[in-house]
């Protein structure tokens, strides 16, 4: 185990209960309605005749809603409320997917992008939440490397799926689908009970600080990865258009197939020498799949930029979240979830807008120079957080503290 964290008495305590594997299904499908989107949003917005800047925003608009409201979802899961924000979030999800079909233009897109952020900022941090309370502490990076493998399976499966659907049937039933396999969702979290905490929720307790200081560090340092995926997804298809690469769909496919395999191996390796070591290498990965795909002239070197990618996401989610959890109390792990889960927000929202000024700019080739650069400040990150003992977690006396104030 981590330096730092007790030993369980039993060295394989249960993982696979039923509600941790209808967990994992919710999340599949929860993402799955979202990455349907992944290669075929940019296509719309182009078709409708918006610009790169537009692209961009449009991509990145849901990350607004979450970037504002998860802390407090996060409050609300500590205090036993992870289903209710599960089942809003989702239904959230539902409405706004079916209303794509019938909007034709920028704006009404941008605003149901937003909707769509409300989705996003209840469901991922509830059910981080609600994983962390149901993997017992020995398995703990194992049990988020199979909740991270579920939203990498949908990431393999659904883009490419999305544009199979686009090719033969358009735009329209892509929306109507996603809608339908959010509603999926709802039905599967409708049947959820609230697990027993491991500890004893206390609602008169005083909340303490709203963001946890010391899930900032590994949430910085997963967001340079963030940035990488979110110029993937929203200039990829522009680059294909340019070099030919054809279903860019299957990069996401490559990306989402290696972190399926590599969260489960990532997670027992961290549960085993520490969450540094598997996040190390991820996140050279992370560059190294930016770089290759600014150089890339070939649908095989767009492929082995997915494979990369997926390797950096893998091991740097899994670390990272893990670490989060690590450097908590144990009754602010749905806060440690939110501030962990803002990694995809910021770099949602910034990596979309920004990123279309240097495509606008410069070239779209540049847009994945400049990602590379950014995973590479991740790493630098990393070391010296590191050599100070950011990597280190919470001691076990002070696990079960009241959440008076922050983690150190």
């Amino acid at each position: 185990h981590p330096k730092g964290l007790p030993v369980s008495v039993s060295p394989q305590p249960r993982l696979w209960t039923r509600p941790y594997a209808l967990t994992l299904l919710s999340t599949l499908s929860f993402f799955g309605s979202f990455f349907y989107l992944i290669s075929v949003l940019p296509k719309y917005v182009d078709e409708i005749g918006g610009s790169p800047f537009q692209i961009g925003l449009v991509v990145s608009a849901f990350a607004i809603v979450p970037l504002l409201t998860r802390p407090f979802v996060g409050r609300f899961a500590d205090r036993g409320h992870r289903v209710r924000m599960m089942q809003i979030g989702v239904a959230s999800l539902v409405g706004s997917l079916a209303l794509m079909s019938i909007s034709e233009d920028i704006w009404s897109l941008f605003a149901l992008r937003v909707a769509q952020g409300i989705g996003m900022a209840m469901y991922p941090t509830a059910a981080g939440s609600m994983v962390a309370e149901l993997s017992p502490l020995p398995r703990r990076g194992e049990g988020v490397g199979y909740f991270g493998m579920s939203s990498s399976a949908a990431q393999m499966i659904f883009p490419a799926l999305g544009v199979w659907m686009l090719g033969h049937w358009g735009f329209d039933l892509v929306f109507l689908v996603a809608a339908a396999t959010s509603a999926f969702t709802l039905l599967v979290v409708s049947t959820f009970h609230e697990p027993t905490p491991a500890v004893p929720v206390d609602k008169t307790a005083p909340h303490g600080q709203l963001l946890p200081r010391a899930t900032i560090f590994p949430m910085a340092v997963f967001m340079t990865v963030t940035f990488a995926i979110g110029a993937a997804t929203s200039f990829l298809p522009l680059l294909s258009d340019e070099r030919d690469f054809g279903n860019v769909g299957m990069y996401f496919f490559f990306i989402g197939g290696v972190a399926v395999i590599g969260r489960p191996i990532a997670g027992r390796i961290s549960d085993r020498y520490g969450r540094a070591i598997i996040m190390a290498p991820a996140l050279l990965a992370a560059v190294a799949g930016m770089i290759v795909l600014a150089l890339a002239q070939t649908t095989e070197l767009m492929l082995l930029s997915g494979a990369l990618g997926g390797v950096g996401l893998a091991g740097t989610h899994t670390g990272a979240f893990a670490l989060s959890l690590d450097r908590v109390r144990d009754n602010q792990r749905g806060s440690a979830t939110a501030i962990f889960q803002w990694a995809w927000d910021i770099g949602g929202i910034a990596s979309g807008p920004a990123l279309g000024l240097v495509a606008s700019e410069f070239s779209t080739s540049a847009v994945f120079w400049t990602a590379a650069v950014i995973a590479a400040g991740g790493f630098v990150l990393l070391l010296y957080g590191h050599s100070v003992g950011w990597t280190r977690p919470l001691a076990a006396s002070e696990k079960v503290a009241p959440a008076t104030d922050s983690a150190r």
